[in-house]
């Protein structure tokens, strides 16, 4: 289906948002105020090298596993894979 793509991102979007949101009332007894005495531009900053990071981490620990699995066989095809999920142009 043409917009299968963008039905799932709204999807997997919703979600996220109410996890979040859940969250930070289990954090902190309420939903986010924009009136709070907070610099929110700070605070998406701060957010965001988070993000970073986390990405980051994923990518070592992805190219991590694929380098054990590369050891683990010889098999072409399973390398041409593990290539593709890190976006290696071997």
């Amino acid at each position: 289906m043409k917009f299968e793509h963008l039905e799932r991102s709204k999807k997997a979007f919703t979600e996220a948002a109410n996890r979040q949101e859940n969250k930070g009332v289990e954090k902190y007894g309420k939903p986010l105020d924009p009136l709070d005495n907070y610099d929110w531009l700070e605070m998406a900053s701060e957010e965001l090298v988070d993000g970073f990071k986390y990405l980051v981490a994923e990518q070592v620990k992805r190219e991590f596993i694929a380098n054990k699995i590369r050891k683990l066989t010889d098999d072409a095809e399973i390398h041409h894979w593990l290539d593709e999920l890190e976006g290696v142009n071997r």
